[in-house]
């Protein structure tokens, strides 16, 4: 497995600094899925403390700004470093054979107004959650979970008709 772990600058506003993603080598009928992890749980005394920092940057889409909290929402779902390295540790010890990648960088601030948190959206058909935490074994002292788009990956073997 390759494990690539950028280190966030020094003058990081924010202790939630890491943004990780995972390639699972197969996964529901998909090859070389990636998942998107991010941290659950976080309380509204967190959202708070986030506003007024500046995280937050210009719309990406003026005619519908969405919501500012839902940018800092997603500045929660991201790791600290002591988080970033539990993470990436467990997936070592329990899926290695599973993963073929990790990748872990600094989250791009300010975050666009109008990015809604990983948690925030609905699963269907090909879109999902990998609840790591609800596993069996799980020993870490936070929830974290996956989400991944399987339309965004090739299938294992072409159906023919």
């Amino acid at each position: 497995m390759d494990i690539c772990l950028t280190p966030a600058p020094e003058d990081m506003p924010v202790e939630r600094a890491y943004v990780i993603s995972a390639t699972i080598r197969t996964f529901k009928g998909r090859r070389n899925v990636e998942a998107h992890l991010f941290r659950t749980g976080t309380r509204e005394e967190e959202l708070a403390s986030l506003e007024g920092m500046r995280l937050v940057g210009d719309p990406i889409d003026p005619a519908n700004p969405g919501d500012p909290k839902d940018a800092l929402r997603a500045v929660l779902e991201a790791f600290t470093k002591e988080e970033c390295d539990a993470v990436i540790a467990y997936l070592e010890r329990k899926y290695a054979d599973r993963f073929t990648a990790i990748v872990a960088c600094p989250l791009d601030l300010p975050i666009p107004q109008g990015v809604a948190p990983l948690s925030a959206i609905p699963e269907g058909k090909t879109m999902g959650f990998i609840r790591f935490d609800t596993v069996s074994g799980y020993d870490l002292p936070f929830g974290f979970r996956g989400f991944y788009d399987l339309a965004r990956h090739e299938p294992l073997v072409n159906e023919q008709h």
